[in-house]
């Protein structure tokens, strides 16, 4: 799956906000990149765990 930094940002931007209590929002996407955000997200949250 290609890295679309776009993502990746929001991604991190979702994955700070979890971690620091507030409150967690993304910008619409298309579906089809959902499966890209989710997995940045997880890989994320299991590397600062």
């Amino acid at each position: 799956m290609n890295s679309d930094p776009q993502i990746l940002s929001q991604a991190e931007a979702f994955v700070n906000a979890l971690r620091n209590g507030r409150r967690a929002t993304m910008r619409p996407m298309p579906f089809r990149q959902w499966p890209q955000f989710m997995q940045a997200v997880h890989t994320m949250m299991e590397a600062k765990a």
